[in-house]
This record gives structure tokens, C-alpha cells and sequence, in this order.
């Protein structure tokens, strides 16, 4: 039997507003998806139709410059995902549904926020902070099993060299980060092909970098 294409439909529409001297800005934005024909995993190697899925959702960013050097920036993004039409037969005949099931790996709410302010200094230092939160998400459609939902903390402090000290180089920058700051243990990623396995998400990691504009 050939299979059927999946075919998909999106709307999307948004608005930006920014203060008249540029140090404050706020986005809003709201989508709605509808994919047909989506082949989702049942196994490692089965695979099962929905008829249907529908994503709708709305997310708002916002972004201040208060004073000098300093930066605050956030966003939230709220979403509704759903199995429309998601009935089939399984492998020993029953009749299943997953219609109105949240599909896998997918949060309702995510949200993120930062800060950071840059020192003015012969050679200039910025330092600043993350946030990301991720709400609960499901591993299967059966929406059975919760992976909790976590929050993450990074923060980082970077130097920006003077050109007089390479002078073949238009911008040097040197940056130390921490990933993961609490060494928070969490899920990352659910395999609907195979339930009892997550990805765990990274842990506590220190990077150092260096780069270089001409």
C-alpha cells in the first residue's frame, strides 16, 4: 500500500512595538498548525497514522535597556497540541484512539529570561545570565508517563580585546560560560519508539572560547 503524504497548513500573525529611544521593545505572536497524514512511532520499528494534529499557540518577548549598560530580555510561549483525529487498529485488531492526546515531547509552556551588563572599560567586559524553564511533556501519546518539567541556569562573562593588541584582527573575544549552573538532572527527550528510555539532558559544563572578526 503507498503511503500517504503528510501535508500541512500554517497561520501565523504577530505585532512588535518599540519605544521611540529604542531601549524598550515587546513582540506578541500566535500560530496555528495543522499537519495531516503525520506518521508516528508505535515501536522501534511500527509505525501508526494520525489522521491529524493541531498546534495552536502565542508566545510574547520583551526586551529593556534601562540604563548603560545594562540588558533584560525575557519571553513565554504558551501552547495547545493535540492528536485531532488519531484512530487505528492495533496489532492484535483492537480499535485505539489517541484523538485529544498531547503528542509527545511537546511542553505546554516554555519560558526564558536573561540579564546581563556591559562594563565600559578599555577593554570591555560584559557578564550576564539565563534562564529557560520547560513545563511537563509526555514520552508516548498515551500521555501515561510525565517527564517533569525542569529550569535550567547559564552565565557567562566575556572580554572584547582591543584592536591594538592584534592589530590584523578587527574584534577579538574571549568567553568563559557555565551551561547548566545548578547541575540540574533532567529528561531532555523522550523516545516514543522506545518508552522505558530518555535522553538526560546535559550536565554542568564549563566552556572557554575565543573569536575573531576581520
Amino acid at each position: 500500500m503507498p503511503l500517504r503524504l503528510t501535508t500541512s497548513r500554517t497561520y501565523e500573525t504577530g505585532v512588535k512595538v518599540q519605544t521611540a529611544d529604542k531601549r524598550a521593545e515587546v513582540t506578541v505572536s500566535a500560530f496555528d498548525i495543522e499537519r495531516k497524514n503525520v506518521y508516528v512511532p508505535e515501536s522501534g520499528i511500527n509505525f501508526d497514522l494520525a489522521g491529524k494534529i493541531a498546534s495552536r499557540g502565542v508566545e510574547i518577548a520583551a526586551g529593556v535597556n534601562p540604563f548603560g549598560g545594562l540588558k533584560l530580555w525575557g519571553n513565554v510561549a504558551f501552547v495547545h497540541s493535540r492528536f485531532v483525529d488519531f484512530d487505528y487498529i492495533d496489532g492484535n485488531g483492537n480499535p485505539t484512539s489517541y484523538s485529544g492526546m498531547t503528542p509527545p515531547n511537546v511542553p505546554s509552556f516554555v519560558a526564558n529570561a536573561g540579564a546581563s551588563y556591559r562594563f565600559d572599560t578599555a577593554w570591555p567586559i560584559e557578564i550576564g545570565g539565563s534562564m529557560r524553564h520547560v513545563g511537563n511533556r509526555f514520552n508516548f501519546q498515551d500521555n501515561l508517563v510525565t517527564m517533569n518539567a525542569y529550569t535550567l541556569f547559564d552565565v557567562y562573562a566575556f572580554v572584547d580585546v582591543p584592536k591594538s593588541v592584534f592589530n590584523l584582527v578587527d574584534q577579538t573575544r574571549i568567553t568563559f560560560r557555565i551551561r547548566n549552573l545548578t547541575d540540574k538532572r533532567y529528561a531532555q527527550w523522550g523516545d516514543p519508539g522506545y518508552t522505558d528510555q530518555v535522553i538526560l539532558g546535559a550536565p554542568r559544563s564549563y566552556e572557554v572560547a575565543a573569536s575573531f572578526k576581520w
